[in-house]
């Protein structure tokens, strides 16, 4: 399953990009945080161990949409911003 979680985030004036995706050849979800084209944070959970259960692209997506908005609730409270 191909998934792709994209969202801006402003903070303080400026605008971060949220980005999730499924990295199926390693298995992982990777989430980045990005400013000016700069990546600022990735988190990567693989889940070649997981159990998917019945029904593994729902779960997948669970996961992911989870990470995701975990990401940008951090991104929103100014935890993942460059310090000036």
């Amino acid at each position: 399953m191909l998934i792709g979680l994209n969202q801006n985030v402003e903070v303080e004036g400026l605008t971060y990009h949220v980005q999730t995706e499924d990295v199926e050849d390693r298995q992982e979800l990777v989430s980045q945080v990005f400013r000016s084209g700069q990546v600022l944070h990735t988190i990567r959970t693989p889940y070649k161990d997981w159990d998917m259960g019945k029904d593994p692209d729902r779960h997948l997506m669970h996961k992911a949409q989870r990470q995701h908005a975990l990401l940008v609730a951090a991104t929103e409270r100014g935890r993942l911003t460059p310090k000036t």
